[in-house]
């Protein structure tokens, strides 16, 4: 465990801003006795999109809503999209299955937000958060650094720690914090392929030209082009894939490991005791309930992401096909309708009441269904945060990669069987991993490890080679002392950044096929088909192969739009984002928009606390945490000098880990 540098007694703190997201994040946090008992999130500055739109197109949020975020303008695109199919009548709204628009459009829609997920996941799990646990190279931009006490010993550059690391990466001989640094900079070139694989479809990324109400705007008249795009993307996205088998998830899964206090009880053996009562899960743990729309719809009617929610004080419930969204989202009757359920709240929030909603009485109180809300009007003297508090049911609810395969039921129990055998040693019962499942230098960096180190009385070195070695590859003196039984799914910072590295390999395998191991030899190989993790009956071809044998098929149809563009019509489409639920909600009139709202993730990750006095799912978060007040050194003004200044690390890593976008929030 972690040694702190805690503050006795009672004192408010300002962890201002929040490095290393999408915008600019501040967590004021109240400690007592070394731990955060209460935290007030702030998103900064107002932005005003869904003004901008206003008089506009139903189409022109597709292109207006993409600049809300450079991070994530695919989503919004598409979200845009699924609104104006619904306000032009193409759809009912939420989610557009097939036969609505062709398959063809639908299965382009959902590579291009394939390709967008897998740059979100590997951009934040490698260039956002892992600098708060992996220490750069001893050179800009990596340096100055958080004290060296805040980072396990096996990954500390500069030679401070375990085996002395160099200034850069040692490829020949290297020893796991080389192997990191080096699949790092290997990340970098995996973000460019999914950026590159994603414009084959979708014009150019991350900014798309593709996406229309009523399908995509593809030419694929020329057959040949067509089928050597999709040869192309399905390469691309394998090269990807077998990296993210290689290097991304194993590394991710070790970091909990070397992490104790930010991993869940039940992989750790660590008490709640420094916790507060309700959490004890591990730092990070969060509300526990959690929110997904659903998304990436199939051409079977199912939802690869399922939508629903889960968690206490709310009716839990999942949809997972055509039939379950429009009977249970867009049905009032069924009990769990967005109109029925959703609010957003503006009690903490630095808005008011516009005069066209206090006139159309839009507002319970302070809260109101996005829907109803004709105009967005920002008060600089009202709340803590320009973020808005979206509702279910009442209820404050965490969204994300988390929060999609909680809903699913894919994140729990035993996460070993989510692999699909990839990691499995074949021909034995013995514990440890497949080499052909790992990158040659993560494998070198294991061995390579000084096993000499030992946190907490637990040797960090020896739990991580276990973890991911078969034991004949291990140091003699590490063979047959460690027998690990599998990382079980919990509520805690490391589950998060687990579930989007699982996330990242079931979503790989659904759009370019099954990574499947040989069950002699252990080499890894592609299948065409993609299998259902909770249903292995359910086998459906590879989404690219599915597009590829669409051909000819038209990526456009002409919908009831002639109709609609007289009278007043309200709709609304939702998808997931890489960082969770997003929504719009558009009001057309005679053809204009005359009412725009947009509910997107960091909105509810990163909401304030509700008029029901309850926190949003980043500030619940960091109760709990302990506060270390001498955790970073950051260069004085005149760039001469160290200075030691208050930290708050354990802030910053519970608040990275949502992969908070403020950009998106102060919309």
């Amino acid at each position: 465990m972690t040694t702190y540098n805690l503050i006795a007694g009672t004192s408010e703190h300002e962890v201002d801003p929040i490095s290393r997201i999408e915008g600019h994040l501040g967590v004021k946090v109240s400690v007592e006795g070394g731990l955060v008992k209460d935290a007030n999130a702030h998103g900064n500055l107002w932005r005003g999109f869904e003004n901008f739109v206003l008089g506009r197109k139903p189409n022109d949020p597709i292109t207006y809503m993409q600049r809300i975020c450079g991070v994530c303008p695919v989503p919004h695109g598409l979200t845009a999209t699924f609104a104006a199919d619904a306000v032009l009548g193409y759809s009912p709204g939420h989610t557009t299955f097939k036969g609505v628009i062709t398959e063809k459009a639908m299965l382009i829609r959902n590579l291009v937000l394939g390709a967008e997920f897998l740059m979100s996941s590997i951009t934040h799990f490698y260039h956002l958060a892992a600098p708060s646990y992996v220490q750069g190279p001893a050179i800009p931009p990596w340096t100055p650094y958080f004290n060296d006490a805040c980072y396990s010993p096996l990954l500390l550059s500069a030679g401070n720690g375990v085996g002395g690391q160099g200034v850069v990466p040692n490829a020949a001989a290297p020893k796991l914090w080389d192997a990191i640094i080096i699949s790092y900079v290997t990340a970098l070139k995996m973000r460019r392929l999914t950026f590159e694989a994603g414009a084959l479809f979708a014009g150019r990324m991350p900014m798309t030209s593709c996406f229309v109400a009523g399908g995509v705007t593809n030419d694929t008249s020329d057959l040949v082009a067509f089928a050597a795009s999709c040869a192309k993307f399905k390469s691309l996205i394998r090269d990807v894939g077998l990296w993210i088998v290689k290097e991304y998830v194993p590394i991710a899964f070790a970091l909990g490991l070397l992490y104790a206090d930010y991993d869940n009880a039940g992989n750790t053996g660590i008490s709640g005791d420094r916790l507060t009562p309700e959490d004890g899960k591990g730092y990070g743990a969060g509300l526990g309930r959690f929110l997904s729309w659903g998304c990436f719809p199939e051409t079977d009617d199912t939802l690869f992401t399922r939508g629903g929610v889960s968690g206490p004080g709310i009716t839990p419930f999942t949809a997972k096909n055509k039939a379950e969204v429009w009977s249970k989202w867009l049905n009032p009757a069924s009990g769990f309708s967005v109109e029925g359920n959703l609010t957003e709240d503006i009690a903490n929030s630095r808005y008011s009441k516009s005069a066209a909603d206090i006139a159309a009485n839009s507002y319970t109180g302070t809260e109101a269904y996005p829907g109803d809300v004709l105009r967005t009007k920002p008060n600089r003297g009202a709340g803590y945060s320009y973020i808005k508090a979206p509702l279910w049911d009442g209820k404050q609810c965490e969204v994300g990669p988390l929060a999609r395969l909680k809903v699913a039921g894919i994140y729990a129990g035993n996460l070993a069987g989510l692999y699909g055998g990839i990691y499995a040693l074949p021909g034995s019962a013995a514990y440890g991993l497949n080499p052909n499942a790992l990158s040659a230098t993560l494998v070198a960096g294991l061995i390579g490890t000084d096993t000499s180190a030992v946190i907490a009385g637990t040797n960090a070195a020896q739990l991580v080679a276990a973890w991911l070695l078969p034991e004949a590859a291990l140091p003699p003196a590490l063979q047959g002392i460690i027998n690990p039984t599998g990382v079980v799914a919990g509520l805690s910072v490391m589950d998060r950044l687990r579930a989007r590295a699982l996330e990242s390999l079931l979503l790989v395998q659904r759009m370019v096929g099954d990574v499947v191991v040989d069950p002699v030899t252990g080499a890894l190989s592609w299948s065409d088909d993609w299998t259902d993790p909770l249903d292995g009956a359910h086998t459906l071809p590879c989404w690219i192969d599915q597009l590829a044998a669409r051909g000819t098929q038209a990526s456009w149809v002409a919908g009831s739009s002639v109709a609609r563009k007289v009278g007043s019509h309200h709709g609304y489409g939702a998808v997931e984002a890489p960082r969770g639920a997003l929504m719009h909600q558009s009001t057309i009139k005679d053809n204009k928009i005359t009412a725009y709202q947009c509910i997107v993730p960091t909105t509810w990750n990163g909401a304030p606390k509700s008029a029901a006095g309850e926190n949003g799912a980043i500030e619940k978060a960091c109760i709990g945490v302990p506060f270390d007040n001498d955790a970073g050194e950051f260069l004085s003004k005149d760039g001469s000098t160290m200075v030691t200044s208050a930290g708050g690390i354990e802030v910053v890593r519970v608040a990275q880990t949502f992969d908070p976008c403020i950009a998106c929030a102060v919309h």
